[in-house]
């Protein structure tokens, strides 16, 4: 009895042999992934999942010059033209008369030695003469054409009003106009004459009593 078993263990034993042989070589075949892969969506290949919820940056320069809406862009009308009429206001020439503005021959610019005079027609502008306006008159010497010292004039005029708004005067109560050579302050036709011919003088306005006629 004993040994009819021994054949049949051996045959059991070489049928499980064969079997593990089968199951070794069907591994081998097996595709293996490269490392360093990235066979998901969410693998960087650092370890560190991706955040797929962002986006790359993105430019924001605009080459479009169509003006932007809805930008709080500052105001240019402490310098804006005046659009006033006061063509009906008394002149007073006399108050502001030894603050005359004088220039270097052929510019437009206010010398330093000149400010002062503004500065102080300033300061009475905002303390005595509320509600009243002024007028820049500019004026040149007789040299150069008509249209040119027009032109410079007006430049003058210009110059003289934006200082007052530097120091604090409001724009909108300052008034100016180009006579050029037409008023000269000296008739005479030489260098003591047109130093004082280039300047602008200074008017003082005051509003029509209620009820004038206009």
């Amino acid at each position: 009895m004993k040994l009819a078993k021994v054949p049949n263990l051996i045959v059991l034993g070489t049928i499980l042999s064969l079997a593990a042989i089968g199951c070794r070589k069907g591994l081998d075949k097996t595709t293996q992934i490269p490392k360093g892969s990235s066979p998901t969506i969410g693998d960087t290949g650092t370890g560190q999942p991706r955040d797929i919820t962002s986006s790359p940056p993105v430019n924001t320069t605009s080459t479009d010059s169509t003006p932007l809406t809805g930008v709080n862009v500052p105001s240019n009308s402490n310098i804006a033209a005046n659009t006033t009429d006061r063509s009906t206001w008394l002149e007073n020439r006399d108050e502001f008369k030894a603050q005359t503005v004088y220039f270097d021959f052929d510019k437009s610019n206010i010398k330093p030695s000149e400010v002062g005079k503004l500065e102080e027609v300033a300061k009475r502008m905002k303390s005595s003469f509320q509600g009243k306006a002024l007028r820049v008159e500019g004026h040149c010497d007789e040299r150069g054409t008509e249209e040119y010292n027009r032109s410079l004039g007006d430049k003058r005029a210009q110059s003289g009003r934006e200082k007052l708004a530097q120091l604090g005067l409001d724009p909108g109560l300052v008034d100016t106009i180009s006579f050029g050579e037409e008023k000269p302050a000296d008739p005479g036709h030489n260098d003591a004459a047109w130093k004082k011919n280039r300047r602008i003088e200074l008017i003082l306005l005051s509003p029509p009593p209620a009820g004038a006629a206009n």
